[in-house]
C-alpha cells in the first residue's frame, strides 16, 4: 500500500468530524474515507478480520488514530452525541466503526447511567478479540482513572468466584490500572485477583500470563508472595499446572523464584510400618482371618449441589465438588423459585436416598425440598441458606423433618441474617448441627478449609 499523506488525512479527519452532529452524514463520509484507505493488498476474498465475524477494511492504524484524535474533544464536550454516534458505528458492524464506538464509549463521564449497560452488552455480542479488548479498555479509560472505586467494582463483579465466564473479560479491564505508573492502590488488585490465580482454569492461560507479567513489573516484591503464598497453601492441584505451563513467559527472575514450587511432585509411596519386635501375651491377638469390614463408598451420584440465584454449574464451589466426586450432580437452575423447584423435582425422580448441598437460594431449594419429601433426603447440607423472612418466608411454613442437617454460615454475612437463617433451622430441623464460621456469603475461605468427606458421610 502507498505511503499515507498525512497532510492529506488530517483534513480528511477534520472534515469527518464536522459532522459528529449529523450522524447519517458521518457516516457516509467515514466510509468513503475508509474505502479511500482500503489495504487490498492484505484484504482477504471474504473481506473479514481472522479469527472474526466482522467485516474490514484493513484500514492503516494511523488513520483511525488520526479520527480518534480529531473526535475526542468533541466527543467529551457532547457526551450524549457522542454516546448516540457510538451506537450507529455500533450498528454498522466493521471491526474499524466498532473500534470507533469503543473509543467513543471511553470519552463518556463515567457518571452517564447508559455507559455500562452498553459495554456489557456490547462484551457479550463480541467474540473479534481486538473490539473485545478496546471495550474492556479503551471504553472504559475515563471510569478507570477519575472513578477508580466504581471501576474496581466493576472488575469484582467480573471476577466473582460464581462467574467463571467473565474472568477474563475482569483481568483484561484490570491490566491498564496495573500498568499505570500513577495507580497507587496495588493491594486492592492482589486482593481481587489472588482467588482467580489460585483457580488457574486452563483456558484463561493467556489471561493469566499478561496479568501476572503486567503485576511483576508493578511491584516484583508483592508478585513473587502473592504467587509463593498461593502455590504453598493451596489444595488446588491444578494451580501449580497451569502455572508451570505458562512460566516460560514470565520474566526470568521470577521463574528463578518459583523454579522449586513449580516443579512436578513424584509421587512417593508410604512406607509400610516394620513390626513392633515386642509382643505383649497379656493382650488377645487378633484373628488374622478376621477382616475389618471395609468402609461403604459413597454414591457420588446421589449427591446434588444446588447453587445460588446469580450462580450455574460452572461456579467455582460446582466445579470443585465436581472435581472431587467424580459422578456428583451439579445442574443448572433457571428461573423463578417455583421453576427451579419444579426443575429439581424432575432431577431427583423417584430416587431415594440423596445428600443435597444447598448455597444461598440453593439452600432454601433444599431446604423445601427435604420438608416437602424427607424419606428422598438421606443428608442435608447447607451454605448460607437463604432462610429469612423477606422475600422467602411464604415457602418457610413448613414441618419439621429429622433428615441430619449441617449448616455452615459466616459472621460476616451481609446477605443472609445469620441469626434470623438460624432461627428458621432450628425450627425446621430437629437433628441440626450449625457450624458459625468467621468468612461472608459466599464462605470463600471456609469453604476451602472444611472436610467435605466428613461432612458428607
Amino acid at each position: 500500500m502507498p505511503a499515507i499523506d498525512l497532510t492529506r488525512l488530517r483534513k480528511q479527519a477534520t472534515r469527518l468530524a464536522d459532522f459528529f452532529f449529523l450522524p447519517d452524514e458521518f457516516m457516509k463520509h467515514l466510509r468513503e474515507m475508509l474505502e479511500f484507505y482500503v489495504n487490498y493488498t492484505l484484504r482477504t476474498v471474504e473481506n473479514v478480520a481472522p479469527g472474526s465475524n466482522l467485516k474490514t477494511y484493513r484500514t492503516p492504524p494511523a488513520v483511525l488514530t488520526q479520527i480518534q484524535n480529531e473526535l475526542r474533544a468533541k466527543a467529551e464536550a457532547n457526551p450524549h452525541f457522542a454516546l448516540e454516534l457510538a451506537d450507529i458505528l455500533w450498528d454498522e458492524g466493521a471491526l474499524e466503526t466498532r473500534l470507533l464506538a469503543s473509543f467513543l464509549l471511553g470519552r463518556i463521564p463515567p457518571q452517564e447511567e447508559r455507559l455500562l449497560p452498553r459495554i456489557t452488552a456490547w462484551t457479550q455480542q463480541i467474540r473479534d478479540p481486538e473490539v473485545r479488548v478496546a471495550l474492556l479498555t479503551t471504553s472504559l479509560t475515563r471510569m478507570r482513572k477519575e472513578t477508580p472505586n466504581q471501576f474496581l467494582a466493576l472488575v469484582r463483579e467480573y471476577l466473582h468466584p460464581e462467574r467463571s465466564r467473565s474472568w477474563s473479560n475482569g483481568i483484561q479491564a484490570l491490566i491498564p490500572m496495573i500498568a499505570d505508573s500513577d495507580f497507587e492502590n496495588l493491594p486492592a488488585i492482589f486482593d481481587i485477583v489472588e482467588p482467580v490465580v489460585e483457580e488457574a482454569p486452563s483456558t484463561l492461560q493467556y489471561d493469566l500470563t499478561d496479568l501476572i507479567v503486567t503485576l511483576y513489573r508493578a511491584s516484583p516484591n508483592e508478585t513473587i508472595f502473592m504467587l509463593k503464598h498461593i502455590l504453598t497453601t493451596t489444595e488446588n492441584q491444578m494451580t501449580a499446572v497451569t502455572l508451570r505451563r505458562i512460566s516460560p513467559d514470565f520474566p526470568p527472575p521470577l521463574q528463578k523464584e518459583l523454579r522449586d514450587l513449580l516443579r512436578p511432585q513424584m509421587l512417593t509411596r508410604p512406607k509400610p510400618a516394620e513390626p513392633d519386635d515386642f509382643i505383649d501375651e497379656s493382650v488377645p491377638q487378633k484373628n488374622k482371618s478376621v477382616r475389618t469390614p471395609k468402609k461403604k463408598k459413597m454414591d457420588n451420584t446421589r449427591i446434588i449441589y444446588l447453587h445460588g440465584s446469580d450462580s450455574n454449574s460452572q461456579s467455582g464451589k460446582a466445579r470443585q465438588f465436581a472435581e472431587k466426586f467424580p459422578g456428583m450432580v451439579t445442574p443448572d437452575f433457571t428461573g423463578e423459585f417455583e421453576e427451579r423447584m419444579k426443575q429439581l423435582k424432575k432431577i431427583i425422580g423417584r430416587k431415594k436416598g440423596w445428600t443435597i448441598i444447598g448455597s444461598s437460594l440453593g439452600g432454601l431449594m433444599g431446604t423445601v425440598f427435604t420438608c416437602e419429601k424427607p424419606t428422598y433426603v438421606r443428608k442435608l447440607i447447607l451454605l448460607a441458606p437463604a432462610l429469612m423472612k423477606e422475600p422467602f418466608g411464604s415457602y418457610l411454613n413448613l414441618e419439621p423433618v429429622s433428615v441430619p442437617t449441617v449448616i455452615i454460615h459466616g459472621t460476616a454475612d451481609d446477605v443472609v441474617p445469620l441469626d434470623e437463617a438460624r432461627e428458621y433451622a432450628e425450627k425446621l430441623f430437629t437433628n441440626l448441627e450449625y457450624n458459625i464460621v468467621d468468612d461472608g456469603h459466599r464462605l470463600q475461605e471456609a469453604f476451602k478449609e472444611l472436610n467435605w468427606e466428613e461432612i458428607l458421610n
